[in-house]
């Protein structure tokens, strides 16, 4: 009997191991890795939004040295910056909508993964063609990513809290603000002025890659992820009549924020008279940080509000600048920038407020790519027009044209919002994003 009483005891205990074991593997498959809170994934994406921005800033203070040091001509460079908008957009067009179906996380990545090639092309450049190629390889690093990790704030933001677009834009702005100051700083006064910089953030780049490798899932993956790749910009049929009314406002502000990221350093080079390099990172941080500081300062108006507001303030701030360019006034440069950046955070905020609170869970990535695609066209085509303008007409006259168009657009913006909220003060745009951030 004790023979007999033996066995059955171990099969007992091997039976226990087996069911240990089994746990164990089950607990190994459940939990493959480190999981952030919710909490701690939200900042992460903020700060992988406010990286790639950064990056995208960067090469501004260095046109002039890329230019000089390998003396190709404006219309090679306004090309460069176009490789940027053009890839950009192509990315939005293909890959918008891919997180939906795929997840938010593999998308990201592989936004970062080109965002660390890129960092790789500019250090191996020693011409224009590299340069080409390594502006393209950004542009396509944003438009992969950007989407998706605006949906993913959305997805990630505390039940209520709406704050989402709010930080959206903030990181965005904050990401340009630091890319434009700190390059420009970077290449005035640090060693190795074309390589630096990349070397930074390619170890940054790098590091955020294995971060975001923590943050949780948050799209449940689906069919449908090779049809989505058909280009096509899907706003939903309930968001498109308040999508076109915001299209005036959209445009106004990207096309500042191109304004002051391609022509603005070589604007302050002439009216301001100095060769320095941090003058025109600061006229970028002065636009941008300002713009990033109000977006969060105004976060309780509603969303419609916060673009009517941020169309006069850019209207007041493209009027004043013009008239610094005009007068070559220092002062009044800076002053007009700081207003202009003011609007510009206000009305970016308030439009992507009003435009993403529209989206369907299922469809917000392909809202969210569709503003997109119409902000980086605005960034980017005028941009291209305004550099071959330089070549025939100079950068003093060319300037003044680009910002009296960004005011007649802002004010167009206003005027439609006023006779909007006049004319249909119940309806749904006079309310959509009206929360507090």
């Amino acid at each position: 009997m004790s023979g007999r009483a033996d066995v059955h005891a171990g099969r007992a205990r091997h039976q226990r191991l087996v069911t240990l074991a089994a746990k164990g593997n089950a607990r190994r498959a459940v939990l493959p890795r480190a999981v952030l809170p919710r909490a701690g994934a939200f900042w992460l994406v903020a700060g992988v939004l406010a990286l790639l921005f950064f990056a995208a800033a960067a090469p501004s203070p260095l046109y002039g040295v890329y230019q000089a040091r390998w003396r190709f001509s404006t219309t090679t460079l306004t090309a460069i910056f176009a490789a940027y908008a053009l890839l950009l957009l192509i990315t939005l067009l293909v890959f918008g909508r891919v997180s939906d179906y795929l997840g938010r996380r593999p998308v990201i990545l592989a936004g970062l993964v080109l965002a660390a090639s890129a960092c790789g092309l500019f250090l191996a450049a020693d011409g224009a063609g590299l340069l080409f190629a390594a502006r393209a390889l950004q542009g396509a690093a944003v438009g992969t990513a950007t989407s998706a990790l605006g949906a993913a704030l959305i997805d990630l933001e505390l039940a209520g809290s709406r704050r989402a677009p709010m930080i959206t834009t903030a990181a965005s702005l904050l990401g340009l603000a630091a890319g434009g100051l700190g390059a420009s700083a970077l290449v005035q006064f640090g060693p190795a002025p074309t390589r630096l910089v990349w070397w930074l953030l390619l170890g940054v780049t790098v590091a955020a890659a294995v971060a975001v490798l923590a943050m949780p899932e948050t799209v449940t993956a689906r069919p449908g992820a090779l049809a989505s790749l058909r280009p096509r910009v899907a706003v939903p049929q309930s968001a498109r009549a308040t999508f076109a009314l915001a299209l005036p406002c959209l445009i106004a502000v990207w096309m500042i924020s191109g304004f002051y990221l391609s022509l603005g350093p070589s604007l302050a080079a002439q009216v301001l008279r100095s060769p320095n390099l941090l003058w025109g990172g600061l006229m970028i941080f002065l636009l941008a940080g300002t713009g990033s500081g109000t977006s969060v300062a105004l976060r309780a108006l509603s969303g419609p509000a916060a673009m009517l507001a941020g169309c006069l303030a850019l209207v007041a701030g493209t009027a004043v600048t013009a008239a610094a360019i005009e007068v070559t006034s220092a002062a009044t440069l800076l002053t007009g920038t700081a207003v202009a950046g003011a609007g510009f955070g206000t009305a970016m905020t308030g439009s992507f407020r009003t435009v993403s609170a529209l989206a369907p869970p299922g469809q917000r990535a392909g809202l969210i790519s569709a503003y997109f695609i119409v902000s980086y066209a605005a960034f980017g085509i005028p941009v291209v027009v305004a550099g071959l303008a330089t070549t025939h007409v100079g950068l003093h006259r060319t300037s003044l044209v680009y910002c009296v168009t960004i005011a007649g657009l802002a004010a167009v913006a206003a005027g439609s919002l006023i006779v909007r909220r006049r004319s249909r003060p119940g309806s749904s745009f006079s309310g959509a994003g009206n929360h507090v951030a």
